[in-house]
């Protein structure tokens, strides 16, 4: 990321934490003095800390992350330093409304889609993610994803395999968010099925058990596939959110005795809906699917959209 879009993103971040009513009293309601009209580190370290304790991204017996996470926020507000993660901390803490959450994505990113590359996509989301499932305690080494398009033009199946390392002790469960036309889910090895849990309309929490308990730094993989029921409409379209990083990201769609007319490789600034930034048309394999290989994907939902 260049300096001067960091720099220029911190300033704003500033200037809208100390001037909007509403992001202004989340934060000086921690601070315990102020000695300037300038932001409080720490009150601000306390505001995200409250967040990531109520979505699950960290444990709330985690006592000890407002403190942990106060160079963070400093170093992200003077702009020294500014991560998509931090950035995206920042703006579901403080809940910016959606014109806030445009203009600075857009300082970071560039109004153009500049995260978009050849080889990987990163920070095009524009609206608030799907709550977590449970506290993300990994990062995703590879992830191959088949998605089976039925004759009757339907999804019928998606099929996942998900290498990843854990960045803390005592990580034991994996968890996401499928859409809810989900029927089924079926662990084949790496683990078993835990539960479903509550989410936001459209979507359904799904929490898969490992096999083991994984110490920092231990590697773990689940192979899984969900099924899927039919909706009125054909399906046009397939969606993977990359919330956190996703290293070595493989999506092919598998069309079994139809084929599509035409078809596009895309990119959306909504985990639903919302407005398509990347748009590239694509051809079937010789095998007539649809497939494509990123380095990486972070902050951004990807896919493929087609025509019958």
């Amino acid at each position: 990321m260049p300096e001067d879009a960091v720099a220029a993103t911190a300033g704003l971040l500033r200037g809208m934490l100390r001037s909007r009513s509403a992001y202004r009293q989340r934060w000086i309601r921690h601070a315990q003095r102020m000695r300037t009209d300038d932001i409080n580190f720490a009150a601000v370290s306390q505001v995200v800390a409250l967040h990531l304790w109520d979505q699950g991204i960290v444990a709330d017996s985690d006592r000890d992350l407002p403190r942990r996470l106060r160079d963070r926020i400093r170093n992200a507000l003077r702009g020294e330093q500014l991560s998509y993660e931090t950035l995206t901390w920042m703006i579901e803490a403080f809940d910016f409304t959606i014109e806030d959450t445009h203009e600075i994505w857009d300082t970071y990113a560039g109004s153009e889609a500049d995260g978009i590359g050849a080889d990987g996509i990163s920070s095009t989301l524009r609206t608030p993610p799907v709550p977590m499932v449970s506290a993300q305690q990994h990062e995703t080494k590879a992830l191959f994803s088949r998605y089976f398009i039925n004759s009757d033009m339907q999804l019928e199946k998606i099929e996942t395999s998900h290498a990843m390392v854990a960045l803390e002790d005592g990580v034991d469960t994996f968890g996401y968010s499928p859409r809810d036309t989900l029927t089924g889910v079926q662990v084949i090895a790496g683990g078993s099925f835990g539960e479903y849990r509550n989410s936001v309309p459209g979507f359904i929490g799904v929490e898969l058990r490992l096999d083991r308990t994984l110490r920092v730094g231990q590697h773990a993989s689940l192979q899984y596939f969900t099924t899927h029921r039919g909706t009125p409409e054909p399906c046009t379209q397939v969606r993977r959110a990359a919330r956190s990083r996703i290293n070595d990201f493989d999506m092919r769609v598998i069309f079994d005795g139809v084929r599509p007319a035409r078809a596009w490789w895309c990119a959306w600034d909504g985990y639903d809906g919302g407005t398509t930034v990347l748009k590239v048309p694509v051809d079937l394999t010789a095998l007539h699917e649809l497939h494509r290989f990123l380095t990486f994907a972070e902050h951004t939902v990807v896919g493929f959209e087609w025509e019958w």
